[in-house]
């Protein structure tokens, strides 16, 4: 007979929805940035949807092993007749409505059950939902170009951008502020955005050129100085607001040096419509 521990099929199970989440996150860039020009991200998707597939298969199978594991017959047949209905549709990207952002009904069908078995089992979960939260804010922050066309704007700069973003974040996290403070010995520097109750901040560049997208990595690489021992404030995203495809995500990750040193910073490219009224000016 095989001695499950199910203490340790729940912490599996966790490291396994979070890479669910990378990757559904990883789905909704892509589709940001598929266009009828351009195959290789519709083959980079179509890749990645197998790979979501293949650890939504694992989540089922570790979640029914679980249950079963814990002697709970009757949840286990809730269980698979809830999955069950989502059969044809595991791998949907679907929209909340208002808020228009993407999400996963079997994902979001995996966290209720994980939940509740976790408080059977007492285990604290606390940081695996703040990560689930951060992803939540990552997809937010992915979606921005269509969060920026559904208001039916043109951005010439940074500050429409971040408003549009803050607008529909406070809907999401009421803790959300603007323009925070990191003070520093001979600096105080301001993150546009932030999420208090995540400990995020977020920068927001717009880049009409080649040359923008170099000036907003400069600028980028001293707020990762700048940021570095803030107790409030300890993880950081830079979002590239581009008005065309200047630059792939691994260039600037490259060009930014990011490694084990600096996993507390993410730098998100997107891109879409928009045009500085002066291209002189970075504001």
């Amino acid at each position: 007979m095989v001695n499950l521990k199910p203490t340790e099929l729940l912490k599996n199970i966790s490291n396994l929805m979070s890479e669910g989440s990378d990757s559904f996150n990883k789905q909704v860039d892509l589709s940001n940035k598929m266009t009828s020009e351009n195959d290789y991200y519709d083959e980079e998707a179509d890749m990645e949807k197998i790979y979501f597939q293949s650890l939504i298969n694992r989540i089922d199978i570790s979640l029914s092993a679980l249950i079963e594991s814990v002697s709970l017959p009757q949840l286990l047949k809730k269980y698979k007749k809830d999955f069950t209905k989502l059969d044809g549709k595991h791998t949907d990207m679907q929209i909340l409505p208002y808020i228009g952002e993407w999400y996963s009904q079997t994902l979001d069908l995996f966290w209720k059950y994980h939940i509740t078995l976790s408080s059977l089992l007492e285990v604290n979960i606390e940081t695996l939902l703040i990560e689930e939260k951060k992803s939540q804010l990552e997809r937010i922050l992915i979606n921005t170009p269509k969060i920026v066309k559904d208001r039916e704007i043109e951005p010439k700069n940074e500050t429409a951008v971040k408003k549009c973003v803050y607008e529909l974040l406070i809907h999401t996290f009421p803790d959300t502020v603007k323009e925070i403070s990191i003070a520093k010995e001979t600096k105080t520097y301001k993150p546009d955005l932030g999420v208090r109750s995540l400990k995020c901040a977020v920068e927001y560049k717009f880049a009409d050129s080649e040359q923008e997208v170099k000036t907003a990595i400069g600028g980028i690489y001293e707020d990762m100085k700048g940021y570095h021992g803030s107790n409030d404030w300890t993880f950081f995203y830079a979002v590239i607001y581009m008005t065309d495809a200047f630059f792939t995500t691994e260039q600037i990750l490259s060009e930014l040096s990011i490694d084990s040193s600096t996993q507390n910073w993410k730098p998100i490219l997107v891109f879409g419509k928009g045009q500085r009224k002066n291209n002189n000016s970075l504001k």
